[in-house]
């Protein structure tokens, strides 16, 4: 079947889902290492936690790619999977930020994982599907486009809703998830859903050029042994081309994943010095769980209580001096354009603490067990009994106010370097957007390997950069040159592929191609934490150090890619069409 051109308009309805896709991805690549730190998590158990991502992938996406190909209903060939994929994935992003422990939000990323898989896996091959050979450039540097509109805004959601709208960033005492997280996530879900379900609703899919044909293979073709043997065989039987491909694909997403494994986590506690809430050492974990530890914990769940009282004294205080300012500061501060009005819990500082101490009842109240559990809590029963303060009048108080004090501040800090490590991985998305505009002059010009070698250059020396300069705003710089390369790695490797295999299997060696992206992924996830304790000396900035090496490794490897993948006709020369 010749395949007509489709206008801009098409392919921007074809490709908006992926807005939707990107959305819910950015919020988990920006937040999942801080949502694990808040539950509890360590840096050096981040990696393992993270197994979830690639393995689904690795699982998920070549068998969704398979029974893609083999559909046809009232719905398309791909659609189904998108309507499918997009409805559980909401209903993940919505369950996320209400995990109460690491294993329920491991548990967790793994369904969100596979249900994103499930909708973005097609997506790729609808390219192929529907556009003529000489728009698929245009058609994957279209997907790059709105994937970085969609994760300059989720990465840096957080940050705005804080900033412009004043939703605390603060853990609180009935959530380990600060709140400005937690309703992020919430509009993700929403944005996810609307957006996949804008595509499935605009845009029509082919069927097959032979219909009978087509049921008869696929009746043939039918079973659970037939697809593994089908799959493996598949895999056996790559293009040379893509066997070159997958070389590229294995450096540069390992570098990816060791940035968005710890590159938030190393600017929270090495660019802005935060640490999380309640990491108390095991002795003092141990002696708060003993029956002595419970009087300590109930005195600190009152004073959570009072604490969390008068923050929002001064929260309603600050509404109404919000009132009266002009409304364009909220939209100038949402951007950071003006210093935003400090966190309510940063104007009580320990003077404060000590006084709501001393107003405490001399008779503590009841604790249920999610109090008992809630970081804050934890926090504050860790320097009651650290300075065995017994009363609003005993010596320690004063010293427990100062530490609770402490405590509270770096875990604000915490959360600012985490919400500014969301606004680093936007301006990276942000560049990957307009950069996409480039790419679609570029591809008219270069090939795609030249251009694909050159970014990936880029990207590398990005991440090389920043660990050499690690301050804040340097940091928005390096990730200036990590979006060059990513808005190529959403698409150039796709287009080189789309023209070295055949059309009938598109979706499985989509799916199939998918397997280098996700096994370096894995290996980081099994590794990587034993390489942090015992090479990179528990920094985290050493791993994104080690990305910037590895993407830089990725751009080499371009050279060994047969020029054939610039060539429309690769497909049919290497599979002898």
């Amino acid at each position: 079947m010749q395949k007509p051109r489709l206008s801009f308009w098409q392919i921007w309805n074809m490709s908006f889902g992926f807005f939707g896709i990107q959305f819910g991805w950015g919020l988990q690549m920006a937040n999942m290492s801080t949502i694990y730190q808040n539950l509890g998590a360590k840096e050096s158990e981040l990696a393992v936690l993270w197994l979830a991502a690639p393995l689904t992938g690795l699982l998920v996406q070549p068998i969704i790619g398979y029974a893609s190909d083999r559909t046809w209903g009232s719905l398309g060939r791909r659609r189904p999977y998108f309507l499918v994929g997009a409805i559980l994935a909401s209903l993940a992003l919505v369950a996320m930020p209400n995990a109460g422990a690491v294993w329920m939000a491991a548990g967790l990323l793994w369904i969100l994982d596979a249900s994103v898989n499930i909708t973005m896996e097609p997506f790729r091959a609808f390219v192929g599907d529907l556009l003529p050979s000489e728009q698929r450039k245009s058609g994957f540097a279209m997907q790059s486009l709105l994937i970085g509109f969609g994760a300059v805004l989720s990465s840096a959601l957080p940050y705005m809703l804080t900033n412009g709208f004043g939703i605390s960033n603060e853990v609180t005492l009935g959530s380990r998830i600060p709140p400005a997280v937690k309703l992020a996530f919430y509009i993700g879900s929403a944005v996810f859903f609307a957006a996949v379900l804008y595509t499935i609703l605009t845009t029509r899919e082919y069927p097959p050029d032979d219909l009978a044909a087509f049921r008869k293979m696929k009746e043939e073709s039918a079973g659970v042994g037939h697809a593994f043997g089908e799959i493996l065989g598949g895999i056996r039987s790559m293009p040379r081309t893509m066997r070159q491909l997958s070389v590229v694909q294995f450096f540069t997403w390992f570098a990816l994943f060791c940035m968005w494994l710890y590159f938030v986590p190393a600017v929270a506690t090495g660019v802005f010095h935060g640490r999380p809430l309640s990491f108390l050492d095991p002795a003092s974990k141990a002696m708060l769980e003993s029956d002595g530890g419970k009087l300590y914990i109930a005195k600190a769940a009152d004073m959570a209580r009072a604490y969390e009282a008068r923050k929002k004294e001064l929260s309603d205080e600050s509404s109404r001096d919000a009132g009266q300012r002009p409304w364009h500061d909220a939209v100038l501060q949402m951007f950071g354009l003006k210093p935003a009005a400090p966190d309510p819990g940063a104007r009580i500082d320990a003077k404060a603490l000590k006084e709501l101490m001393a107003g405490l009842p001399s008779a503590p109240g009841a604790v249920s067990k999610e109090e008992a559990e809630s970081p804050l809590v934890r926090t504050f029963a860790g320097a009651l009994m650290r300075h065995k303060v017994a009363g609003p009048r005993s010596l320690g108080a004063m010293p427990a106010a100062e530490d609770m004090s402490g405590a509270l501040a770096a875990a604000r800090n915490y959360q600012q370097g985490a919400a500014w490590g969301g606004v680093c991985f936007s301006a990276y998305n942000g560049t990957a957007f307009f950069f996409a505009f480039v790419l679609l002059a570029l591809v008219k010009r270069f090939s795609a390997r030249s251009i694909h070698r050159v970014c990936l250059a880029c990207g590398g020396a990005g991440l090389i950069l920043a660990v050499v300069f690690p301050q804040q705003y340097l940091l928005i710089g390096s990730m200036l040159l990590v979006g060059v390369a990513w808005a190529s790695i959403l698409s150039m490797p796709y287009a080189m592929l789309a023209n070295a295999i055949p059309a009938p299997k598109m979706g499985f060696y989509m799916g199939v191609f998918n397997f280098f992206i996700v096994i370096p992924q894995i290996l980081a996830s099994l590794g990587l934490g034993a390489l942090m304790k015992h090479m990179l000396g528990d920094n985290p900035m050493n791993a994104v150090l080690l990305g910037g090496v590895s993407m830089v490794v990725a751009g080499l490897c371009v050279g060994v890619v047969s020029k054939d993948v610039d060539s429309s006709e690769a497909a049919s020369t290497e599979f002898g069409g």
